[in-house]
């Protein structure tokens, strides 16, 4: 494995939404490591969900292979994915002075 595809690993893990993933030798790898159930209110931005909680809802889309693990909710209200986050809260400069 080069450097650049250690990189390019190590971004895809690091993704909060969990909407990426990398193949190897036509092995998909998604969520390499499971966590312990947690939330995070992220600054300016969505919530951060994490070890696998259930997200309940008559509502719930989930798109074809993303993440059950981790992903991320929508908290500035101008998602199109909504109740998922869909990177509007930087298009609306969305702030939160407490969180």
């Amino acid at each position: 494995m080069t450097a650049r595809t250690a990189e390019i690993i190590d971004t895809i893990r690091k993704c909060p939404s969990g909407a990426l993933s990398y193949s190897i030798n036509d092995i998909e790898y998604r969520d390499p490591n499971e966590r312990e159930p947690m939330m995070t209110v992220s600054k300016n931005g969505p919530y951060l969900i994490a070890g696998g909680i259930d997200l309940i809802g008559d509502n719930i889309r989930w798109a074809e292979g993303a993440s059950k693990e981790h992903y991320t909710l929508c908290r500035c209200g101008a998602s199109s994915n909504k109740p998922f986050c869909d990177g509007m809260h930087g298009t609306v400069n969305f702030k939160d002075d407490i969180n």
